[in-house]
């Protein structure tokens, strides 16, 4: 009688491990199931920008969540982590970090842009030792054309090859002096010897050698809100830091 008892348990017992198996077997993949369910479903809703001074968010955005999985919270992640990111002109690199469930931030870096110079109706955007970093059939206002440059070659990636390869470094000081006086030239234009003249607006600005070119720009800074509505040629070539009363000739046209 005790052996039948006990084969008779037998059976009982298997049946309730097997239905705690399939208990835990099912809550295990429903958990599963609501993991790829909430990742599948957690989209980003809210993305902020820094760091981009030649695009504005809207359109920065627009060209790194250019698919409708890119708006997936998770595949955000492993797509800025471990996905080639995306090439866009004058941005070296950036990064998307997600800060929210429904939030992220791109963080932008961009390109260090000294000049650009136009060739064959494309304009070839150079950093400060003269490499060719970029190309766009599009001017760049904030970038300074400059023209006068004498060039063999051009090469995407490589560096210009010109006559006096100290300009670049005269380039680079003027475009910086220009950016802290917040004055957004046109162009630069360089004759045979090396000297320069600057256009913004209507006015030619004849700044001569690279002496005293930080002086030079604060007085054109100085006299810029006087003048701006005009148009002709302002001299500071003949800059002198020791004249009591300066007076700087402008021709107008």
């Amino acid at each position: 009688m005790r052996k039948e008892n006990e084969s008779g348990k037998r059976p009982a017992k298997k049946r309730r491990n097997r239905r705690r198996t399939l208990i835990v077997l099912g809550t295990a993949a429903a958990l599963v199931l609501g993991v790829i369910l909430f990742a599948w479903t957690t989209r980003i809703t809210e993305v902020t920008v820094t760091g981009s001074s030649r695009y504005t968010d809207e359109e920065l955005i627009s060209m790194i969540f250019t698919e409708d999985k890119d708006w997936n919270t998770i595949y955000a992640v492993y797509q800025d982590k471990f996905r080639e990111h995306k090439d866009i002109p004058f941005i070296e690199k950036y990064h998307v970090s997600v800060t929210g469930l429904h939030s992220a931030k791109i963080t932008v870096y961009e390109k260090s842009l000294a000049g650009c110079i136009e060739y064959m109706g494309t304009y070839m955007y150079f950093d400060k030792d003269g490499i060719i970093v970029e190309s766009s059939g599009e001017r760049t206002p904030s970038v300074p054309l400059v023209t006068g440059l004498r060039f063999e070659s051009i090469v995407m990636y490589e560096k210009l090859t010109v006559e006096d390869e100290g300009i670049f470094g005269e380039i680079l000081n003027l475009s910086q002096l220009l950016e802290r006086y917040e004055i957004q030239v046109d162009k630069l234009s360089f004759d045979n010897a090396g000297n320069v003249d600057i256009y913004v607006g209507g006015i030619r600005v004849v700044l001569g050698s690279n002496q005293y070119m930080a002086e030079k720009i604060s007085e054109f800074h100085d006299m810029y809100p006087q003048i701006s509505s005009l148009s002709g040629i302002l001299y500071l070539n003949e800059y002198a830091p020791d004249a009591l009363n300066p007076s700087y000739p402008f021709i107008q046209n």
